[in-house]
């Protein structure tokens, strides 16, 4: 609809209501204002009849003219003002649905103006505004998304593609060193597929949970135990500091494992051999502290937050060949705050790289 006929119409609405209502006031004077005049006027008493009469018809005469002209600049001057209302209210409501088949074309959203007709306009106004702003960062990201996600499928499947040309032409021997290529590409993939459907059921806060009352400390130090053995093969120090009493709250032990255990393994994986990584637990004004600090190349301050988005790599140049998926910091942050807490990072930390706090509440 145009902005021109939709002004056409809301004035011809405003003059049916007009001119219905100046009929009313004609008929309704017409009918009741005569006979009125008239008990009047023989109240007065000395007229005749034939004066009586004259006088009647001069009255009804006169209102009816009166009437008439007085309805006719009514409608003249409501329909002048009806017609710059309409005005006001179509430019708007024109600008909003050329914004919003903007928005459906996928098209860049003109911001509408804050201004408006009335209040309600100007949180119409606001509240799209908010909307297209959020739709567009969800279009980014959606795009971002699937570019990093063919990106990072692209090298196990070109691995495992020349892999298997090379064992059909003979080239390559099926070895167990082979085999163990292919096995670790084809693992790197599921735990694509994995952390991106946790990541995806993160986003729609719908990750499943199962919250009971655990100890966060036992949490810690099964997690950390299991990455000793990976620590030591690869000459790296890691140190498990954690308090000797329980520390309670309210969570889901395996997804606590989930956080903790990337925690670890970015760490495992960004300190040099001979480095040092180190696991911290404590209780504080009724919150658990989980510290995970190393001495890797820590991580520059303009990067502390966003380290935290999909797909973000520290050092572009470097490849994701160790197997990390870039998505599980976005889950663990996800998951611990779907605990009532945070998970923050220092880019130098205690080890002089970085650090990992992880914050939720205690219960008794």
């Amino acid at each position: 609809m145009s902005s021109a006929r939709l002004v056409i119409k809301l004035l011809f609405a405003q003059l049916m209501i007009l001119t219905v209502a100046a009929i009313t006031l004609i008929v309704t004077a017409l009918i009741f204002a005569p006979g009125l005049f008239a008990m009047h006027l023989r109240q007065s008493g000395g007229a005749t009849v034939q004066i009586e009469k004259h006088t009647r018809e001069a009255f009804v005469s006169s209102i009816s003219l009166a009437l008439a002209f007085a309805s006719i600049a009514a409608l003249l001057a409501a329909g002048l003002i009806s017609w710059l209302l309409a005005r006001r209210v179509a430019s708007p409501i024109e600008q909003l649905a050329d914004a919003a088949d903007a928005v459906a074309r996928r098209e860049n959203v003109p911001e509408l103006p804050e201004g408006g007709f009335s209040v309600e306009f100007r949180r119409l106004n606001e509240s799209f505004n908010r909307m297209a702003k959020d739709l567009a960062s969800s279009e980014q990201s959606r795009r971002h998304l699937l570019s990093d996600l063919a990106h990072e499928l692209r090298t196990p499947i070109a691995t495992i593609r020349a892999y298997v040309d090379a064992l059909e032409d003979g080239v390559a021997p099926a070895s167990p060193e082979t085999w163990e290529t292919l096995r670790q590409q084809t693992s790197r993939m599921e735990r694509l597929v994995s952390d991106l459907k946790d990541a995806s059921a993160a986003d729609e806060n719908v990750l499943t949970m199962i919250f009971t009352r655990v100890d966060l400390v036992e949490i810690v130090r099964s997690t950390a135990n299991s990455f000793q053995p990976r620590c030591e093969l690869a000459g790296k120090n890691l140190r498990v500091l954690v308090a000797d009493t329980p520390i309670w709250i309210k969570g889901d032990s395996s997804r606590l494992e989930q956080v903790l255990s990337n925690l670890l393994d970015n760490a495992c994986r960004h300190t040099p051999s001979g480095g040092d990584i180190e696991v911290r637990t404590k209780s504080e004004n009724g919150t658990a502290l989980v510290q995970v600090s190393d001495s890797g190349e820590g991580i520059p301050t303009d990067q502390l937050d966003i380290i935290f988005q999909r797909f973000y790599q520290l050092d572009p140049s470097r490849k994701r060949s160790d197997g990390g998926s870039g998505l599980g910091l976005t889950i663990a942050r996800a998951i611990t705050e779907r605990h009532g807490g945070s998970l923050e990072a220092d880019g130098s930390g205690p080890l002089g790289g970085a650090t990992f706090t992880i914050r939720i509440p205690t219960i008794r």
